[in-house]
């Protein structure tokens, strides 16, 4: 079967870009940055990504583009071309582990994808604006707990992703990062100029523009180091699922990727759009927030129970309610598209089917997970693992563990065994300087498993060692 390509470097990074902005920039982040010290957060936010993520990212795309491959024979590929050993276990923690990973978030993603779908309904029918401010989180709990509101608004947003994936690369993956993708930033330009426009808003701008180091250990009593542990992981944790890393999506785009394109302006694009989109939605949700005389820190409840109060105190509240929910919407679209695709590649080579049999499959799967995770999260099915329903269950482990090991595990191959051959295919297509090399090697072999270890260790402790501890 022939492997499809992008057609151009913007088709690429477009669908990629798209892949990255989601729930986990307009949804997640701008909760983050209220509960990390606004400042504080985005800066080690992008500290991050400069230093850990971009050679990673480098990296996952140039196993894609190297090996032609899907996400779990990539590094088969690449290692019998280099005489390596033990490709099963390369295999298993960075293929299967990413199967596991983005098979859990397919099974959540379209619980909350049928929330922004449920809420965007209702800012079209004016229904939202109406609801009396103190009974808004009665509303979301309602929400929360009706399994067949939920699970008819996710399956509407599956259908719509499936039939794009059919389509193919070309004409549906690409195609819908080139027409989505201005519409989107365009949004994002409107409604943040509305938000730092609002009366009161300039606290919020204060906020978004004044660092707290406390969030970095520096208190009056001295360094607080768990302070900084536990805001260098929120912000870790954030860069990987805001960029798509360790879940496999990357270096199955990467495999569609031309080797005549540079790579490293490709990776950067991808990166400065992803980082501007996240800044964007803080530039909206803080401001508005503030405005309103809400606390920053309400954390997940801003998007569906904060922003609607903010959007019932604005004139024309009506119209910013629809723009808001149709940005989240169309972000929550291109993200599912690139989760669909990465399993709809691995069926398609390695159990031999066409697109649109893989695309069946990977619908039926999506389904199951999307139904225990409805039922669970709506109290129909009351089972509880470690304490968490079936979604926090599936969030928690994509987000923390499957993420962090697939990355580990690109990074260690990719630093220890893989050097030369990932070099080599960049150079392909750009030049690549001693001093980037050495940079690359002290992120592969030093930063990257020495904070992703962290991340573990940390997931590990609290998880396990605190309760173990406890009892």
């Amino acid at each position: 079967m022939k492997k499809e390509n992008f057609s151009s470097r913007w088709g690429f990074i477009l669908a990629a870009a798209g892949s990255a902005i989601g729930l986990g920039n307009i949804w997640r982040f701008p909760y983050l940055v209220g509960q990390y010290g606004g400042l504080s957060f985005i800066l080690l936010y992008l500290l991050i990504i400069l230093f850990i993520c971009n050679p990673l990212m480098v990296s996952e795309i140039a196993l894609g583009r190297a090996s032609k491959s899907n996400f779990v024979d990539a590094y088969k590929v690449i290692g019998q071309k280099l005489g390596m050993k033990h490709l099963k276990l390369w295999s298993f923690f960075g293929g299967w582990t990413a199967f596991a990973g983005i098979t859990m978030i397919i099974s959540f993603y379209y619980l909350v994808a049928g929330w922004v779908l449920y809420y965007l309904l209702e800012s079209l029918t004016g229904d939202l604006l109406q609801i009396r401010p103190e009974n808004l989180s009665a509303t979301f709990d309602g929400l929360s707990q009706s399994f067949s509101t939920q699970y008819t608004c996710g399956l509407i947003f599956m259908f719509v992703t499936a039939m794009i994936v059919i389509a193919g690369v070309k004409q549906g993956i690409e195609k819908s990062g080139i027409i989505l993708m201005p519409i989107l930033f365009v949004i994002f330009l409107i409604l943040s100029a509305q938000s730092v426009c609002l009366d009161g808003a300039e606290q919020g701008v204060q906020f978004l523009l004044t660092p707290d180091w406390s969030y970095w250990g520096f208190e009056e009593q001295g360094f607080n180091w768990n302070r900084l542990f536990e805001t260098f992981v929120a912000a870790l944790g954030q860069a990987f699922l805001s960029l798509s890393l360790g879940f496999g999506i990357l270096l199955v785009y990467g495999s569609y990727l031309s080797p005549k394109e540079n790579l490293f302006q490709s990776v950067k694009s991808i990166e400065i759009f992803d980082t501007l989109a996240a800044v964007l939605s803080a530039v909206i949700i803080i401001p508005a927030v503030f405005a309103a005389g809400l606390p920053p820190t309400s954390g997940p409840g801003l998007t569906f129970i904060s922003l609607p109060l903010v959007f019932q105190q604005l004139s024309g509240g009506q119209v910013w309610s629809i723009a808001f929910y149709l940005l989240l919407a169309l972000a929550t679209i291109t993200s599912t598209i690139s989760i669909f695709e990465a399993l709809t590649n691995l069926f398609m080579d390695k159990l031999k089917m066409q697109r649109f049999g893989a695309v069946v499959l990977v619908t039926a799967i999506s389904c199951l997970g999307f139904t225990a995770v409805t039922a669970s999260f709506s109290g129909v099915w009351g089972i509880k693992i470690l304490g968490r329903n079936i979604f926090e269950l599936f969030d928690w482990l994509s987000s923390t563990f499957t993420a962090a090991i697939v990355s580990l595990t690109i990074a260690l191959f990719v630093g220890y065994s893989a050097m030369k051959a990932i070099i080599h295919n960049i150079r392909r297509s750009a030049v690549v300087t001693s001093r980037f090399t050495r940079y690359f090697l002290v992120t592969l072999r030093v930063l990257a498993p020495v904070s992703l270890g962290l991340l573990l260790f940390l997931a590990v402790y609290h998880t396990f060692g605190v309760y173990l501890f406890q009892n």
